[in-house]
């Protein structure tokens, strides 16, 4: 096939978007729809390429995997190996564990289940600190491309006439899906192959319909000049005003995914017919330059981002600074990769042999270092600084059970979890996890997160000394203290969501206990002040006339580091490139003010529920300085950057004491907290 510059000029208003917005994402909110233009341009030239051999008879899907692997598979695998060293040499102990086992994924091209099944929705913070969490598109597509061409081969031998609306009938079927699925189970629906496929067939129906017209009712005799004209500036418009007003607020994909993809199969419509302004202008010579090496700076871009913003939060600069000198090194090594690695042996000349070779030795090496890198224990205290770590909450889940809870990151990896013998699944459907140390009905009933298990085993010793009967409804994976509970691992759909909810409230509306603790990582429950005061009220007003006493447990400081970083492995980092001046600086993370809005919010509302007592155990984790206080002696406090260790909940013991005492009547009304 001929080459088309217009083509390399879209590429670029797609790539120039993405990056902006992993860089700055308030400069450009909509950005990352550069992918969903990706999506149809790939459709459209594979299937453009196919049907073009197909016709000239020297189609052949060996040469077509060949073509494949030789054009993306070395840089996915250099990329890769670079995230890798740089993750080992520039970060904290254990920091390319996450990196190497992703990396499996991504070789393999399923890099989108991954995300899917660990780093959950696309703007969340697991997703936002992997560095290949942008490798899912590049799944999608390697999976579009194992069985397109064999699918559009068949169409043509056999449907000859009617490839243009099978292709379509599968984009329809696929947007159907991708519709339900977003308003239904929005992850995977964003991630996966088949509710994202309609995007890369709409492409694949523009090139067959556009193949089919190439005699005499050519695109330039079914669409006059003016009408392409009019159509690529109405395509890319729709794009650049898609770039600044879709955000993540907005369900997606979704129908507003529409005005990527249509936008841009008017811009092609535009260029497919011959020379119109806006074809000249994606033709222009940094378009174009921009467009070629755009792969290559899709691949590099984000890793490089990733490991400004990180280590900038390590050393204390802006979170921007870092992405932006991030960003501009992956513009360097995207260049250094295409003119090194990408062009050199994408040639299908005279050695190719010996070019694939290279590619498979590279390709398997790069495996097995991942492989190693994820099975290899790390010591992240060598020097034994610190007592030996423990958390309990497992014994007290309520949800599903510590065995099907996954291996454990190496955030936790020195962490000792203690687990239940006889573990029962789904216990909140039973009451919960039930200690009947003062009777059958319970007294005390804790509800939340893993915010509220990390405490669950201080709360049980508490109650078993006292001879009161607790029952622990509270369950892993973010599931809110509040009734307000969404799909999650343990809820995977709207209708179970509620169903635990209501379950609660028979639970309470049976016990009447003396007191019910809601506990919970509260700064991700909040957007606004007054949303926050909403939620907590409509709460109370059902659970206040069922109990005796609501304790609200404020949330701990929230380390900068973030979940990813083993706290232990990072202290002893830090300490020992401070040359042993005594136990780093710890700070809180940027999401501080909100845990300040919530506990503004809680002593507000206390005043107009009388039964409501506000406790802060959060006191006990401040140093004068505004850091954190991690250390007592050898004790570490902090399990990861936001729990507790089972030493840590140890420190605030004569907190839970005062409020379980004070809603059993037998303590002043004044809690020692205050």
């Amino acid at each position: 096939m001929p080459y088309v510059a217009p083509l390399d000029g879209i590429r670029a208003v797609a790539i120039l978007a993405v990056l902006l917005f992993h860089v700055w994402p308030e400069a450009l909110p909509g950005g990352f729809i550069g992918v969903d233009v990706f999506f149809v341009l790939s459709g459209y030239l594979i299937s453009s390429i196919i049907l073009h051999d197909i016709r000239e008879g020297s189609f052949s899907l060996k040469e077509f995997y060949l073509r494949r692997v030789q054009r993306l598979l070395p840089n996915v695998v250099v990329t890769v190996l670079v995230t890798l060293l740089l993750w080992k040499l520039l970060l904290p102990p254990g920091s390319d564990g996450q990196p190497a086992f992703h990396g499996l994924w991504t070789l393999f091209s399923l890099s989108n289940v991954y995300n899917w099944r660990y780093l959950g929705g696309y703007w969340g913070t697991d997703a936002a600190t992997a560095p290949l969490t942008h490798f899912w598109s590049l799944g999608v597509e390697e999976q579009f491309y194992l069985f397109f061409p064999s699918f559009l081969l068949a169409l043509a031998r056999f449907q000859t006439s009617r490839i243009r609306l099978w292709l379509g009938v599968g984009a329809v079927l696929s947007f159907v899906a991708c519709l339900y699925g977003t308003y239904t189970n929005q992850t995977p629906t964003f991630y996966l192959l088949p509710t994202r496929v309609w995007e890369l067939l709409l492409g694949a129906t523009l090139a067959a319909q556009l193949a089919a017209g190439s005699g005499e009712a050519g695109p330039r005799r079914i669409l006059s000049d003016q009408a392409r004209e009019t159509m690529g500036w109405i395509g890319l418009g729709v794009i650049l005003l898609g770039y600044i007003f879709i955000d993540e607020g907005l369900r997606f994909p979704g129908v507003i995914s529409l005005a990527p993809t249509l936008g841009t199969v008017l811009v092609l419509l535009s260029i497919a017919g011959g020379n119109t302004r806006i074809s000249r202008l994606l033709s222009k010579p940094f378009m174009v330059l921009v467009g070629k090496f755009s792969y290559s700076l899709y691949l590099w871009h984000w890793p490089l981002i990733v490991l400004g913003r990180l280590l900038a939060g390590l050393y204390g600069f802006p979170p921007l600074a870092g992405a932006a000198l991030g960003g501009l090194a992956g513009v360097v090594l995207s260049w250094l990769a295409y003119i090194g690695v990408e062009q050199p042996l994408r040639n299908r000349g005279a050695g190719r042999g010996r070019r694939l070779a290279v590619i498979a030795a590279g390709f398997f090496g790069v495996a097995a270092y991942c492989v190693l890198v994820t099975v290899r224990p790390v010591a992240v205290d060598p020097q034994h600084r610190f007592d030996p770590l423990t958390a309990s909450g497992k014994l007290f889940d309520a949800g599903r059970t510590a065995l099907e809870q996954g291996k454990v990151g190496p955030n936790l990896s020195d962490v000792k979890f203690i687990t239940p013998t006889a573990p029962t699944r789904d216990a909140w459907r039973t009451g919960g996890v039930i200690r009947p140390y003062g009777g059958e009905r319970p007294q005390v009933v804790v509800f939340g997160s893993s915010h509220a298990l990390m405490y669950a085993r201080l709360i049980d010793d508490i109650c078993r000394e006292a001879k009161l009967t607790v029952a622990f409804l509270s369950v892993d994976a973010g599931t809110p203290a509040f009734f307000e509970t969404t799909t999650n691992a343990n809820f995977p759909s709207a209708k179970d969501a509620r169903e635990f909810d209501d379950t609660r409230r028979k639970w309470l509306r049976e016990w009447h206990p003396d007191a019910v603790l809601a506990i919970d990582r509260w700064d991700i429950r909040i957007t606004t002040q007054p949303a926050f005061d909403t939620s907590m009220r409509s709460f109370l007003k059902e659970v206040s006339p069922l109990v005796g006493r609501v304790v609200f447990v404020a949330q701990v400081p929230v380390a900068e580091q973030g979940e990813k970083v083993n706290l232990r492995g990072y202290i002893n980092w830090r300490w020992d490139q401070q040359k042993d001046q005594g136990p780093p600086r710890l700070g809180v993370d940027p999401r501080e003010p909100f845990r300040q809005q919530v506990v503004a919010v809680a002593e507000a509302v206390a005043k107009d529920f009388p039964n409501l007592r506000v406790i802060r155990p959060d006191r006990k984790f401040y140093l004068e300085d505004g850091s954190i206080r991690y250390l007592d002696g050898r004790k570490f406090l902090y399990a990861d950057d936001d729990h507790l260790s089972d030493i840590g909940t140890e420190q605030v013991r004569s907190l839970f004491e005062a409020a379980i005492a004070e809603a059993r009547g037998s303590a002043p009304q004044v809690l020692t907290s205050r």
